[in-house]
């Protein structure tokens, strides 16, 4: 006599998942002796070119970030925006901390939305020394 209580099932028709590759970041951690620079721009496209307006870095040896002001009359509204998080707009919204993460606040500043028509470059690094 067959048990028909225990029965097993299998599906059929459904293909394996392939494994995606994983991507791997490569600014992980900060490298001891680097510099990781953004530029902050203000598009002004088509008129002119996109103007740059401040420089945002953040020194690998000391975890400090701090704020070059290429134009007077943005430095203030600059030095306010280095001060707080950041915001990723995007599906899923995110909030970069940079007092708990200031590493991953520096990676995601070319991702931020700063509003009106300011944007972050892509990051740039070098040694302190040079």
């Amino acid at each position: 006599m067959v048990d028909k209580t225990k029965t097993t099932r299998k599906t059929i028709g459904k293909k394996a998942k392939k494994d995606k590759p994983k991507e791997v970041d490569v600014l992980a951690s900060p490298v001891t002796g680097m510099v990781y620079e953004s530029t902050i721009l203000i598009k002004n496209e088509p008129i002119s070119k996109d103007q740059e307006i401040a420089k945002v870095l953040f020194h690998g040896s000391t975890g400090d970030i701090s704020l070059i002001a290429l134009e007077p009359r943005y430095e203030a509204r600059m030095e306010g925006l280095i001060q707080g998080d950041l915001l990723i707009k995007g599906p899923p919204v995110i909030l970069v901390s940079k007092a708990e993460t200031p590493f991953d606040w520096i990676k995601s500043f070319p991702k931020a939305f700063f509003g009106d028509k300011l944007y972050g470059s892509e990051l740039v690094t070098y040694y302190e020394n040079q």
